[in-house]
């Protein structure tokens, strides 16, 4: 903790809060590495301010995308309820886990988004109506996202956008703006149960959230400008560039060992 970097986080909170309303990231993607590498924050105790962060984000970031009628309440509370489970089952997971595990699996998923991303989706679905999806497919959606909530800190829209739109054929614009809501969701129940593991410091979290809310809104404001090609194309540049900085130092942090 003497080497965290305090003055650069309200900074982090504000470019993880652009991202989070841009793409309908919850922020904790993007968080995780930005307060590793360069808030120099122990990674359990980053998933824990991450998950905090990403309750503020996506909640700031939601509520632009409902006033515009991009959120599909209905998708939202079913996928985001049946996450609840998973999250206090990957709260459990990751207070068992050694960091390099945990790093590991956030690897694996963020690779496995990229995937996703590059298999054809119809970004457009102009038939598509609110509430009509495949309901099973979404509970089980929903619960692995909500593993991922509670296991690494982050949300999981990095991985959860591109499963709406390819298996329950939700168009992108209310998939940003619903993946949102259905974090919201599943964050708030699992906060409670980081906190109770000692993985969420309250000076930390408060100077990320600092920056937060004008980088998600000023984030959703542009992603309703954007064109949807080019929001596919930032969301697979971004991951890679996880991918290959996080790749890096966990395979740099087990050479040491």
């Amino acid at each position: 903790m003497e080497n965290v970097t305090l003055t650069i986080l309200p900074l982090i909170g504000a470019v993880g809060g652009f991202l989070s309303g841009l793409l309908g990231l919850g922020g904790g993607v993007i968080i995780l590495p930005l307060l590793t590498f360069i808030g120099r924050i122990p990674f359990k105790l980053a998933t824990g301010t991450g998950l905090v962060y990403v309750v503020v984000a996506s909640a700031t970031g939601m509520f632009f995308h409902y006033r515009k009628g991009m959120v599909d309440l209905n998708a939202g509370l079913y996928l985001g309820i049946s996450g609840i489970g998973g999250g206090f089952l990957g709260t459990y997971l990751s207070v068992l886990l050694e960091e390099q595990y945990l790093q590991s699996i956030y690897l694996f998923i963020v690779i496995l988004a990229v995937f996703v991303l590059f298999v054809p989706l119809k970004l457009e679905n102009h038939e598509y109506e609110k509430g009509n999806f495949n309901k099973v497919l979404g509970t089980t959606i929903g619960f692995g996202v909500g593993s991922l909530t509670g296991l690494l800190g982050a949300g999981g829209g990095f991985i959860l956008i591109p499963l709406m739109i390819y298996f329950l054929k939700i168009p992108l614009r209310i998939t940003i703006g619903t993946s949102l809501f259905i974090i919201l969701i599943t964050s708030i129940a699992t906060m409670g149960a980081k906190f109770k593991v000692g993985h969420i410091d309250s000076l930390i979290t408060m100077l990320v959230i600092s920056g937060s809310v004008a980088g998600a809104w000023f984030g959703s404001f542009l992603s309703q400008k954007t064109h949807t090609k080019l929001l596919r194309v930032i969301l697979i540049i971004l991951l890679f560039l996880i991918f290959i900085t996080v790749g890096y130092k966990t395979f740099f942090d087990m050479t040491r060992v």
